[in-house]
């Protein structure tokens, strides 16, 4: 069964092979031919789990691995301004901004200050807390740091895609040119579904380190579900 306790693992090299079925860990490859090894949890129907990255929750020295990669494929991409999605990719967006050498990054949140405008908004649910309903808000602060801006957005996974789907409608309305949406991981592809609801084209602005699956149960442990 998957511990309930929180490890991860970051490795230089990438497995030769990878078996059929993992007990309490996953591998997960990274563009660099690393690997993150993380946690698998199960859902709450005990028939099928993920594996877990809690961006919060790793070794500094990870987040460092993972910062130094998300800055190398940012770089690439040539961003003006870099935007953080709440909660977990803000921890990775202020210092992929700063190594870039840029002034200052854009948190986008889910809290409402007294002078935020709703017409800076846009409602959100979450895939791990389905039963509350939420807003992304854009401080009107910072609109003129987006607007016209070459815009990168940063989040740590992608699975549903509501949240990077948000954001991008959320920057369309600031009048911000989206040319990425980055992430450490990309779990399943419900995301590209998700953000063709923006447009035909809007998976390709996605970028990630590495892809980790949805898994099932099995007598010999959680094999990955085909096709995710």
């Amino acid at each position: 069964m998957p511990t309930l306790s929180y490890h991860a693992e970051w490795r230089p090299h990438a497995p030769a092979d990878l078996p059929s079925c993992h007990a309490t860990s996953y591998p997960a490859r990274l563009r660099d031919g690393s690997t993150l090894i993380l946690p698998l949890r199960p859902l709450p129907d005990g028939h099928r789990a993920i594996a877990l990255l809690m961006s919060n929750q790793t070794d500094f020295a990870i987040e460092r691995e993972i910062i130094r990669l998300l800055t190398d494929m940012a770089r690439e991409l040539a961003p003006e301004v870099i935007v953080g999605v709440p909660t977990m990719g803000l921890a990775y967006a202020r210092p992929v901004a700063e190594n870039l050498g840029l002034d200052n990054y854009v948190a986008l949140g889910h809290s409402r200050k007294f002078w935020y405008d709703e017409a800076l908004s846009e409602p959100l649910t979450s895939s791990t807390s389905p039963d509350l309903s939420k807003r992304l808000y854009l401080d009107p602060a910072l609109v003129e740091r987006v607007r016209g801006k070459r815009v990168l957005i940063v989040d740590d996974v992608l699975n549903t895609g509501r949240t990077a789907a948000v954001a991008t409608r959320l920057m369309h309305r600031a009048q911000a040119k989206v040319i990425g949406i980055m992430a450490v991981l990309t779990e399943g592809w419900a995301w590209q579904a998700e953000l063709r609801k923006i447009g035909q084209d809007a998976p390709d602005l996605v970028h990630a380190l590495g892809h980790i699956p949805l898994f099932e149960r099995e007598a010999q442990g959680w094999r990955p579900i085909a096709g995710t």
